[in-house]
């Protein structure tokens, strides 16, 4: 078996896509998505992404919403383990190469870092406009019209927008772009943040990019604040945080419970209080 599963050949046009990306931040680049063997659905795109960067040296995290033991995160790090036989970890400082699906980890990340994204839709004017020559257009132009009217119909009937993840961003002052499902929580991390962030669509066949230290803003009218999810007077059950997301579990009595949706950065908050 090839190391990393995916030919030579495929790992340098994917890097070559990749490198196009950080060029132009927010851009859509087109590359020859490969068949892998995990389904359509459980991150191809980023799968494919993380395939053609890692190599020994690297220590690779995986985390699906949060979690580094739900199924998809647990059988995507095994399935890469077993065609590298890289060091894994949970730990966000360690990990060289992160792929997440649907969160940012609370912990900051540092320079050296990448984060790769699993994209489900990746262009942003889906949700205004079906057709996809036209929106490659309106891309082109930078014509973004259709969403700030999406934004100020909701604003002007609900008083915010009705998006609650998948946050239309603007990169780099020009391209407007989907930051995969995370919640609105995680959006201003994307802002100047060290870290490289790289996002794939394997069923889309397009990958995009976050250069380290770019501006990222949601897309907001300048007399509104942008709003995030609010967790006020909630605490994690497990390590008692109120500063990070929380999932919302309801237990056998039908009462809700809020646990962190990091669950490295719950664990580690546990370890601390314990050594104290």
């Amino acid at each position: 078996m090839q190391y990393a599963f995916l030919d030579e050949e495929a790992k340098k046009e994917i890097r070559r896509s990749i490198l196009k990306a950080i060029a132009i931040p927010g851009y859509l680049v087109s590359f020859a998505s490969r068949e892998v063997p995990m389904a359509k659905g459980w991150g191809t795109g980023g799968l494919q992404l993380t395939l053609s960067l890692i190599n020994e040296s690297d220590t690779l995290k995986v985390i699906d919403q949060g979690s580094d033991e739900s199924v998809n995160a647990i059988n995507l790090k095994n399935f890469i383990y077993a065609t590298t036989n890289t060091d894994t970890t949970t730990d966000t400082k360690k990990a060289t190469l992160i792929q997440t699906r649907h969160r940012i980890p609370e912990e900051s990340l540092e320079e050296g870092q990448i984060l790769i994204f699993q994209v489900p839709t990746p262009d942003v004017l889906e949700i205004v406009e079906s057709d996809t020559a036209k929106a490659k257009q309106m891309h082109a132009h930078a014509d973004y019209a259709k969403l700030w009217v999406l934004l100020y119909e909701d604003t002007a009937v609900l008083g915010d927008s009705r998006i609650s993840n998948r946050y239309p961003v603007i990169v780099n002052n020009r391209y407007a772009m989907d930051p995969s499902p995370i919640p609105r929580y995680d959006t201003p991390k994307l802002h100047n943040a060290k870290a490289l962030q790289l996002f794939g669509a394997g069923r889309e066949k397009k990958i995009y990019a976050i250069p380290p230290y770019t501006q990222v803003e949601p897309l907001k009218f300048e007399d509104r604040e942008f709003r995030v999810e609010s967790f006020e007077g909630n605490v994690c059950g497990r390590c008692g945080r109120g500063d990070v997301f929380l999932d919302v579990i309801l237990d056998t009595q039908g009462k809700k419970q809020y646990f962190c949706s990091d669950t490295s950065y719950c664990d580690k908050t546990l370890a601390q209080k314990g050594a104290v």
